[in-house]
């Protein structure tokens, strides 16, 4: 996400004749981030660059947050997330995901992610639910925390998205065993889907979204859909995607809030039926 959001704003500067600065809120799963803006001035200071999980899957989580969704409105689509499921190759043999079944089995193995209800989370608790795979959940408050700790080694596998696993994956630290989507990623063509990895009925795909609070004006809220749409149509910007294992499909306010509602729906049968554990 930072990535993405340091390549648009870095654009969105010279075009629009102003400054913007990347400011990371972790915490509560985006939450803490999402309300700073949902409650902001509706003056185009503060915009809200998230993963559609704070959207889709929050509101399942904690319906009693701190601020009202609908105070948000999505301005656009700026690419697509997939996960990688990825262990550390030094302390878990397994080579396949196949193997890391056979071996959960045998030992208890630990499963970090960015948080309770963060994208790694819900993609865990899926794939538990619709395959043999046991493990314990273990959130951290942020990603960053997350990839250092199985890097090291002090949790076995976790789900985070490619972009980031990719040079410890290369670098042998890690090893990727399936993505999350339906589709191979161009930096990791050997690793399978998850469906070619044996797991039936599993996708786990996620949005790069802009936000505003619901209140700026319609002028601004076109403004900033029209400037950012197109840096996201852009070569050069679909290839720094890329680069960040992002797929270049990016979309108008109305296909972001169209994504939105169809995703939240998808995800809260998800959550209804296996209930996560925290």
């Amino acid at each position: 996400m930072d990535g993405v959001a340091r390549i648009l704003i870095e654009r969105l500067a010279p075009r629009t004749g102003r400054s913007f600065v990347a400011e990371n809120r972790t915490g509560a799963g985006g939450d803490i981030a999402a309300a700073s803006v949902a409650k902001a001035a509706p003056d185009g200071r503060q915009w809200f660059f998230t993963t559609d999980s704070v959207l889709t899957i929050n509101p399942h989580m904690n319906p009693n947050r701190s601020y009202d969704p609908a105070a948000l409105t999505a301005v656009s689509k700026i690419g697509e997330v997939v996960l990688l499921l990825a262990v550390n190759a030094q302390k878990i043999e397994a080579k396949t995901f196949a193997e890391l079944v056979q071996l959960s089995a045998k030992r208890d193995l630990s499963f970090g992610s960015a948080g309770v209800g963060s994208p790694g989370h819900m993609a865990f608790e899926y794939l538990r639910a619709v395959s043999p795979l046991k493990g314990v959940h273990v959130p951290y408050r942020g990603a960053a925390l997350a990839l250092q700790d199985l890097v090291s080694g002090q949790i076995d596998a976790s789900f985070i998205v490619a972009g980031v696993l990719v040079p410890h994956v290369k670098s042998g630290a890690l090893r990727a065993l399936a993505v999350s989507a339906n589709k191979r990623i161009a930096d990791l063509p050997d690793v399978p889907t998850a469906q070619q990895a044996g797991i039936a009925d599993f996708e786990a795909r996620f949005a790069n979204i802009l936000m505003a609070p619901s209140a700026t004006s319609p002028a601004l809220l076109a403004y900033m859909e029209n400037e950012t749409l197109a840096i996201a149509r852009d070569p050069d910007f679909i290839a720094k995607l890329k680069s960040l294992s992002n797929e270049a499909e990016s979309g108008s306010s109305i296909e972001a809030a169209t994504w939105i509602v169809r995703e939240r729906e998808r995800w809260g049968k998800v959550i209804a039926k296996n209930k996560p554990a925290q």
